[in-house]
């Protein structure tokens, strides 16, 4: 839980206006959270946090890389991932259920811990097609998967090859 300590902004003794704080996550991170399906992660975190009298905005600007299993080869592939999202902070006197951009603290709260906003971010960040680029899966891997699409079908599912 240390790791994820230094991911607390202390609000309350901020001056109104922005504030711009910069973060560095990596597998560490990901490991504090239960999340093992990362290797070298590497990225870099700003967040704009501009606070009025009776909310926060927060942007969130992300850019790194993960290495990841390949859907074809499962040879691992370097990932690129960016991107830019927001949450909106609004304090009041009782506690409501979250919004995907909008969170509503108690009004005596001081500190607000990002981690888990970071890391959703970067989770819902990550593209679903995860391949190396063209002619760069493994040879040996990309072979084989095409000797088994040659091999003899089921009589019983032969028909179905007709349809294509």
């Amino acid at each position: 839980m240390k790791v994820l300590k230094d991911f607390t902004i202390q609000f309350a003794s901020l001056k109104l206006g922005t504030h711009v704080y910069e973060f560095e996550v990596d597998n560490e991170f990901f490991e504090e959270l239960d999340c093992l399906d990362y290797t070298d992660a590497q990225f870099k975190v700003s967040v704009e946090l501009t606070k009025q009298s009776t909310m926060l905005l927060l942007k969130f600007d992300f850019d790194g890389s993960v290495l990841l299993p390949c859907d074809r080869c499962l040879d691992e592939v370097s990932i690129p991932i960016e991107g830019t999202e927001q949450l909106i902070v609004k304090f009041g006197s009782e506690e409501y259920e979250e919004t995907e951009e909008i969170l509503v603290i108690l009004e005596g709260e001081h500190q607000l811990n990002i981690a888990k906003y970071i890391y959703e971010f970067i989770q819902l960040s990550v593209p679903q097609k995860r391949v190396h680029q063209e002619g760069q899966c493994n040879p040996d891997v990309i072979e084989k998967l095409k000797n088994v699409e040659k091999e003899v079908v089921d009589p019983r599912w032969s028909n179905l090859n007709k349809l294509k």
